[in-house]
């Protein structure tokens, strides 16, 4: 399915390497890109890097290369000369293009120059011949005693050349600072007594003259031990002590490296070194001489050079299962935001539908049309792939990540659906297995609790902790002994059989790991346990410590929903709790007993003629303000009763022009709710005699109502009784007064038309001091989230509720926000046209080719989950909503509807092209224009069971009125 849009895709991504076209000598990184995922608030001072800036569209940050010179320029200055893949990455050919693959090798040819005298090499090297100068990097897996430990911090040695004669000085150093070749005025501290010379005279004669790195040699690691060697038996394992923190240059021959295959390609600005002399100097490289002999280490040879340019090739391989080779990295495009439901030739996945579960292996995908072909393994606890059939299957019904899985096994441990290339293992022995069931894999790693442990500079700028006594420990050995530059850094690898890199995925169902010593074994998924990395790549944070990212801690936050009102600005902005007395905490003021209370019109009758395409309004702050001060006692809440007159909308006041963009969007609906005489089956608020016990907050301990809290459930009760829109249902209990449900119909032209969604809630003691709580009824049989704000385990993200952290203006306000306010927000902020773009950092990219793709991916998927949503609310009735639930789908027809719609658009999408033409200027577009086969097939198996519930309830449907 291709699409046009009448926007330009973007054109660099993160780690480009880039020429400006106006000055071609001129070569650059891309740091940073207007469509990156990560935001930057804006900074008073951007002075000490000129990057620290929010970009607008059509903008990059790049570093020049070698002089780290860095600036935000438009993209149209730039030409790409080459682009970063690693294995294992996700690319495409153009963002337009629904097909993707999976990059399965990569060959990088690089141009270098010395990394001390300068001198270039004249043709490109192919990094095969290459290695890095570095031998240890932060993050780097090792191996010793059956244990796999990751290096924590370096402490390094870094040996320099004193202005332009042979003085050599010792300069050791905490933290991988310097590289060969780095020189300057600054590189020596201004204390010479710090440093250790090889010299004891003058250490920089002239102190114009720059001085210059020439050798890096680590002397200290620590290293932090994960976890053990699988093959062991226990009695075996509990004799395997954990090695030390510490590992001293002298010890380091006792340490297998392992590296990752991504690592062994070179990059620009990386120092390396041929791999055999006779390469280099085949090359014409001759190493640059320092020092003299009989002083310190002698005359020092640097052979290391610098990466200056690079030209990548790769080899992908498909969804469709083809390979490809040769293919220059420019010509692709990085598939950053992936579809969750994309899935590639070897990958492990699940089929599920209803209590039916099969588990196969992905032969190849159709991306277009969104099925794949499977071939299953007989068994769930057989290690063996059925050789035929193989069946097509939606893509949509199945799980390759895990959905339905809580994400631990019974020991606390994570657990994924297979494995990934790239991704390192263990390998159990040949009659054993990771002790889960097919297709999950456990993963291990526990990061040693020193390493959590305070360790930075305090006031005083002295280390503490660990690092302090690493520091120390350097020093001492800088201060006592010379190092050995010939010593062995590693041990020899030959031996390990049980630990290495995930480097093919197998059609068959088997997995091929490549081991330490470069042999490959092929093993079944049963027989792996993943490595769980102890570095948490989120945390890296590339802009310095300028920011203080404050959802780090929350990274399933995703929903910014905006409260704004200029006329409260200045109350909002302090973003703090105001402690009143217990007469009041209430929040609002009291009314007149008798007296309507008001209701922000803007939020109950929002303006919904601004185009779909338009950024999403934000809702205006005062859910209900105050009314007047003086009040008798509050009126209760109405009781359900089967004589209940229906509760109205009431008609909205019109609001000014200016008001217009704060109002939440509220779609409206009058086919099948208006106008019926039967409106009392369709109560709108009411409460019950006792909360259900398949109510998600039964089990919870009951609030004992404080007069504060009693006083503002009241007043919230009477605002839902008289302004929630005839698509909204809300019922609360007269044993607990602080459970409610709600109940919200999808709204016309979204994904999640005619679908009911679900919402348990419960209001703390603390209320409304507090936001309430809310579970999702999620029913997506563990297909993935229907919503990004959705999640299948009941959480509901919203800054409003707290789930989200947004500014001090858009969090719950006791004096603000009201339940009715929520409500309408998930209804007209949540339950949209567009749902991708709910995510924070894809809002960016409305309106562009990429956004527009992925935005319609994943509709089809909530609009197909949707309709399951509906078979749910009719096979299980929800306790409080059976009869309304019963009375809107059979009784006024909406089922009857949801059915015909649907096999309308089936037959609209059986006869479509695989061109998708972005409506005209003024044309409002369908949430939903078509669906791939893939979503035919999920949807029309849905369509079977609605059709079955239907006819059982024949006799109940009236006909619908045309």
């Amino acid at each position: 399915m291709a699409s046009r849009t009448r926007d330009t895709p973007a054109k660099f991504y993160q780690e480009d390497l880039v020429r400006r076209i106006d000055q071609p000598q001129n070569v650059a990184i891309v740091l940073r890109c207007w469509h990156d995922s990560d935001e930057l608030p804006p900074l008073a001072n951007q002075q000490s890097d000129p990057l620290l800036r929010p970009l607008t569209k059509g903008e990059v940050g790049v570093s020049y290369l070698p002089t780290g010179k860095r600036e935000i320029a438009p993209e149209g200055e730039f030409q790409l000369v080459d682009r970063v893949f690693h294995t294992g990455d996700v690319c495409k050919r153009s963002v337009n293009d629904v097909r993707c693959g999976i990059v399965i090798d990569v060959e990088v040819a690089a141009r270098l120059f010395h990394a001390v005298s300068g001198q270039p090499v004249a043709a490109p090297v192919s990094h095969s011949k290459l290695r890095s100068s570095v031998d240890y990097f932060i993050g780097d897996f090792v191996l010793c005693d059956d244990w796999v430990g990751q290096i924590e911090e370096v402490f390094e040695e870094n040996t320099v050349q004193v202005g332009n004669g042979t003085q050599l000085v010792r300069l050791p150093q905490l933290g991988p600072a310097f590289g060969v070749g780095d020189r300057g005025s600054d590189i020596l501290p201004a204390q010479p007594q710090s440093l250790l010379g090889y010299l004891a005279r003058s250490l920089r004669a002239n102190n114009s003259v720059h001085d210059v790195v020439i050798n890096v040699v680590p002397t200290v690691l620590a290293i932090t031990w994960l976890a053990i060697n699988q093959k062991l038996s226990n009695e075996e394992a509990a004799k395997r002590q954990r090695p030390p923190r510490f590992w001293t240059s002298s010890d380091l021959s006792r340490l297998i490296m392992v590296h990752n295959r991504s690592e062994e390609v070179v990059r620009v600005g990386e120092r390396v070194q041929f791999k055999d002399v006779k390469d280099a100097e085949a090359a014409g490289v001759a190493p640059t001489e320092h020092g003299k002999a009989g002083d310190g280490p002698g005359v020092v040879k640097v052979w290391d050079m610098v990466v200056s340019e690079t030209q990548t090739t790769v080899k992908v391989m498909w969804q469709d299962g083809t390979i490809e080779e040769n293919i220059s990295a420019a010509e692709l495009v990085p598939y950053l935001n992936v579809d969750e439901s994309e899935v590639w030739p070897g990958d492990h996945v699940l089929w599920k539908f209803e209590d039916e579960q099969r588990i196969g292996v992905i032969q190849s995908a159709n991306a277009q049309q969104r099925t794949a072909t499977v071939r299953w393994y007989k068994a769930a606890d057989s290690s063996e792939v059925a050789p035929e059939p193989t069946e097509v299957v939606s893509v949509l019904e199945l799980d390759p990540h895990g959905h339905s899985s809580d994400q631990t096994d019974n020991g606390g441990n994570a657990e994924m659906f297979g494995v990934r290339r790239g991704e390192f293992v263990f390998i159990h022995n040949d009659n054993e297995t990771n002790g889960l069931e097919l297709p999950r894999v456990p993963k291990i790693g526990e990061v040693e609790p020193w390493v959590r442990e305070a360790s930075g500079f305090e006031d005083n700028n002295d280390l503490q902790g660990w690092r302090k006594e690493m520091y120390d420990l350097g020093w001492r050995i800088a201060s006592s002994e010379e190092i050995d530059p010939t010593a062995p850094r590693q041990a020899d690898p030959r031996d390990v059989d049980w630990f290495g890199e995930v480097t093919e995925l197998r059609q068959d169902g088997l997995i091929e790991v490549t081991l330490p010593n470069f042999n490959k074994v092929v093993v079944p998924l049963q027989r792996l346990t993943l490595l769980q990395d102890g570095l948490d790549p989120t945390v890296e944070d590339m802009w310095g410590d300028e920011y203080d990212n404050e959802s780090a801690d929350n990274p399933d936050e995703d929903m910014e929903i905006e409260y704004e009102d200029p006329a409260d600005a200045d109350a909002q902005s302090e973003g703090s709790w105001e402690t009143l007395p217990e007469e009041d905490r209430d929040g609002w003021a009291d009314e007149p007993e008798g007296e309507a209370m008001d209701v922000d019109q803007s939020a109950a009758a929002p303006d919904v003629s601004s185009p779909a395409s338009a950024p999403v309004p934000t809702p205006a702050p005062a859910g209900v303000p105050a009314p007047d001060a003086s009040s008798p006692p509050l009126l209760t809440p109405p009781l359900a009763s089967a004589n209940a007159a229906p509760i109205e909308l009431r008609t909205p006041s019109p609001l000014p022009a200016a008001a217009s963009s704060s109002r939440i969007p509220q779609p409206t609906r009058q086919s099948i709710l208006s106008g019926s005489e039967d409106e009392e089956a369709w109560q709108r608020f009411a409460v019950l005699p006792s909360a259900p016990p398949d109510h998600a907050f039964y089990g919870t301990p009951a609030v004992q109502p404080s007069k504060s809290f009693t006083s503002r459930i009241n007043k919230e009760f009477r605002v839902l009784s008289n302004n929630l829109p005839e698509t909204i249902l809300v019922r609360s209990y007269e044993d607990r007064s602080d459970l409610l449900r709600s109940l919200i119909i999808g709204p016309e032209n979204t994904p999640y038309e005619d679908a009911p969604f679900v919402i348990d809630w419960m209001l703390d003691s603390d209320f409304p001091q507090t936001p309430p709580k809310a579970h999702f009824l999620s029913w997506t049989n563990g297909n993935g989230r229907v919503n990004p704000n959705l999640y299948e385990e009941g959480k509901v993200c919203l800054s409003i509720l707290g789930t989200w952290a947004g500014d001090a203006a858009e969090s719950w306000s006791a004096a603000k926000s009201s339940l009715f306010q929520v409500f309408l927000s998930i209804q007209g902020l949540v339950l949209v046209k567009e749902p991708w773009y709910c995510e924070p950092a894809y809002d960016k990219l409305r309106g562009t080719v990429e956004g527009t793709v992925n935005s319609r991916l994943y509709s089809e998927r909530a609009y197909v989950l949707s309709r399951g949503f509906i078979r749910r609310a009719l096979e299980i009735p929800l306790s409080g909503l059976e009869e309304e639930i019963h009375w809107l789908y059979y009784k006024r027809g909406m089922l009857e509807k949801v059915l015909r719609d649907a096999r309308a658009l089936i037959e609209k999408s059986k006869d479509a092209t695989d061109e998708v033409e972005v409506p005209s200027s003024g044309v409002e577009e369908l949430a939903i224009p078509r669906l791939t086969a893939g979503g035919v097939i999920t949807l029309s198996r849905t369509l079977v069971k609605l059709q079955g519930l239907l006819d059982a309830n024949a006799s109940a449907v009236p006909a619908v009125a045309q």
